[in-house]
Order: structure tokens, then sequence, then C-alpha cells
């Protein structure tokens, strides 16, 4: 099967012939006024025809009275009489292309042999579209005699380039002698100053991107020291985020709290505040509302004097006191609004605030000959019954943090007379 594509071919281009225009384009891209510049001008020592000397820098002729030494080229003027000259006009194209054309008129129009034929030749500026190029043409025998008759001239010269002037004054540079070293030397200085050149720029770019770069590397320093930072720190983020999830549960559980009454300390400060001739025989608390049912002499009194505690509000009696006849006491069902402020929960490292317990009024002497017969009357090792509040008759009762007044014998004689309901102690209740 024949294959469809050569060698050097791809997808229909000749990457031989692309590299070879490429590599034209760019061989005089030292000719642009862009980079022309770059091509150092060579100072040439030129011997003219008539004996005498000029100083040339590029295609130029220096002034009569230039100094003319330290000139590292030398050139020798051909005369008139050894030069043919034929003048060409050819359209405008490219250095090469123009090289190419006037080769091939020298080859076609040239009375020398191919081995004796030298020649050169000069473009000038282009005029509607044509070019116009002055060539000359001379052989190697005359031109080799002619230098053996100037050695004199040429002394301490080796290879002197061969002119040839122009019908404008430009010279015309032979081919195949000492222009070859001219032509190297301008070359390798070129690449030089080309190199010099790339330089500058890529200085010019550093100098540019350098504070953007030094910001961009601070940075990414900075960067990095914050993520080094954040990874120490990881620990004390947790132990924080703890700390505050702690804060909060301890604030949600302040905010339950705040309103919640303690039943120790209200069932503290009624043992303190009720008279010794009442008796609490049911306690029932629902949140900040206390209902206590019980007995007592005077229920009147006994609301005024739960009125007047600090902490109470709101005492009302939702049922009137009753007393069965005979009885020496009334029945009573009292109510009352507790202050958390008062009777709230209190932190421990908190002083604690309650109400100044109120003093009971003094017992009369038929109290006091009460006790005395009851004491009397009582076997030793009769069961001492409890109080409201958890704490035995005639010791100390404590709830919460404060301490409470021991039970009076008057009260110690109404519980062993059976003055209370039952013989077993009053039940509390506490609803949440």
């Amino acid at each position: 099967m024949p294959s469809t594509s050569s060698g050097p071919r791809f997808l229909g281009v000749d990457f031989h012939a692309l590299w070879r225009e490429v590599r034209k384009s760019w061989r005089g891209a030292h000719q642009w006024p862009v980079l022309a510049w770059l091509s150092p001008a060579v100072r040439v020592r030129l011997l003219q025809a008539d004996e005498g000397e000029s100083l040339w820098i590029g295609e130029v002729e220096q002034p009569k009275g230039t100094r003319l030494h330290q000139t590292r080229f030398c050139a020798l003027e051909l005369p008139e009489h050894i030069v043919l000259r034929r003048h060409l006009s050819v359209p405008t194209m490219g250095e090469s292309d123009t090289a190419s054309a006037v080769a091939l008129d020298v080859r076609s129009s040239s009375p020398f042999a191919a081995d004796d034929l030298a020649w050169g030749y000069h473009a000038g500026e282009a005029r509607n579209g044509l070019r116009p190029v002055d060539v000359v043409l001379v052989s190697r025998k005359q031109v080799g005699m002619y230098i053996i008759s100037q050695s004199t001239r040429l002394e301490g010269v080796l290879a002197p380039e061969i002119w040839v002037r122009g019908a404008d004054g430009a010279p015309i540079v032979l081919n195949g002698y000492g222009d070859n070293q001219r032509v190297a030397f301008v070359r390798r200085w070129r690449l030089v100053n080309y190199g010099l050149l790339i330089l500058i720029v890529l200085l010019s770019v550093a100098i540019a991107i350098t504070p953007t770069a030094q910001l961009r590397l601070r940075a990414i320093e900075a960067v990095r020291s914050y993520d080094a930072i954040a990874q120490r720190t990881v620990p004390l983020v947790k132990q924080r985020e703890t700390l505050l999830l702690s804060v909060e549960q301890l604030g949600s559980l302040a905010e339950v709290l705040a309103d919640r009454i303690e039943p120790l300390r209200i069932l503290n400060q009624l043992t303190q505040a009720l008279p010794d001739d009442t008796s609490v025989q049911s306690f029932k608390l629902q949140g900040a509302k206390l209902t206590i049912i019980g007995l007592t002499a005077n229920a009147s009194a006994l609301m005024q004097l739960l009125g007047d505690q600090p902490g109470l509000r709101d005492v009302r009696a939702p049922s009137a006191a009753t007393r069965i006849p005979g009885a020496l006491k009334e029945s009573y069902v009292i109510e009352f609004t507790l202050d958390p402020q008062f009777y709230g929960v209190v932190s421990v490292a908190e002083p604690q605030v309650g109400p100044k317990p109120l003093e009971a009024p003094a017992a009369k002497s038929e109290d006091v000959a009460a006790q005395a017969s009851v004491s009397a009357s009582s076997p030793a090792q009769a069961p001492i019954p409890v109080v409201p509040g958890g704490s035995a008759l005639g010791g100390s009762a404590v709830y919460g943090e404060n301490s409470a007044r021991p039970a009076t014998p008057k009260k110690t004689a109404e519980l062993m007379s059976g003055a209370m309901p039952s013989a077993s102690a009053p039940v509390v209740k506490t609803a949440p």
C-alpha cells in the first residue's frame, strides 16, 4: 500500500522548505532598521588607486585629515582599467534573492573563466518597484598582479580587501578576498550585542517583576506561617470550643435554675418564722407557688405574719379556715408566691441572702405548764417524732445552708399529745 506522506512532509507541509525560508528571513534580520544599530561600524583604511589613503566607517568615507592609525582592516582600490562594470535594475526583493539574480547575470555575461572570475555588486534604494544594482567583474589574475605591484603599500597586511568604487561613490567589495575577516568580525560583535541586548531585556524584566515577586513571596511566607500557627493552635482552639460549649451549657443551666425554688431554704424559713402554736401538715411546691396546710391558733394572724415575711408575695387563703367543735386550733390552707431572689438556687461562692427570721411570740405560762406535764408523763424510751424538714425534735434542723433554731417544748407537747392528724411526721410534697 503506498504511503500518503513523504518523510519531510506532514499534513502537506514541507518542513525542510519551511525551515529554509525561516533561516533566509532571519539571516537578513540584522539589516532591519530596528536591529541595524547592533551591527558595529568597522573602521577600514582604503589604499586608493591614485596613491592616496582614506578612512571609511561602514560605507561612509570620513573627511580628509582623519587619523588613520589603529585600523584593524585594510582595503586596496582597483584601478578602472582592469574593471568591467554592469548596471542592472531588478525588482524589489530580499537580499538573498537579489544576490542570486546578480550571480545569474554575472555567470551569463562574464568574459572570464569561472575559476578566474571575481565580482561584486552594490544595490541602491528601490524606486518605482525597481532597484538599481552596480556590478563589477575582474580577473583574479589581474587582481593578483596588482596586489603584487602594491606590495610596498601593503607592508604588514596579510589579506587586504579589494574594493571598487561604484557610480554613486559607495564601495563595491569583491568576494573571496580579505572581506571574510571583516564579515566574521562584524558577525561576532553583532552576536555579542544581541547577547547584551537580551541581558538588558532580562534584567529590565527582572527589575520590573521583582517587587511583585517579593510581594508574592511574602504572601506565600505569610500563608505558610499562618498555616503553621493554625496547626499549633488546633489543640487550643479545641479547648476553647469546649470551654465555650461549657459556658453555653452553664448559661442554659443558670437560666433553668434562675426561677427554681430551693425547697430546703423555704422549709428552713418556715421552721424559723412559724409560731409555736402552728403546725404544717402538708407542703406543696409548684414552681414559685407554695401551698401549706396545717393547724394554728389564729389563721388570720398567721396570714399577716407570712405577709410580713420578705420574699413572700400574694399571701391568700383559697378556702376559709375551719375549726372543729371542741378543738383548740383552726385548720388553714394558705397559698403564697415565693421570690426567686430569696429562695432560688444560689451559688456556693455567693453570699446567701435570706430573710431574717421572725421572733416567735413568747411562750405563755400555760404553755410552760403543759410542757412540764407532758415531759413528766412521757416514757423515757418514747420515739421522737420528726418535724417537716427532717430534724428530730429537741435537736437542730438544718435546711440548705442555714441552721434552724431548736424546737420549743410547746411544739413537742403538741406533737406528743396528738394535736397533729397522725403520729407520723407530716408528709411534705414538692412539685417540680
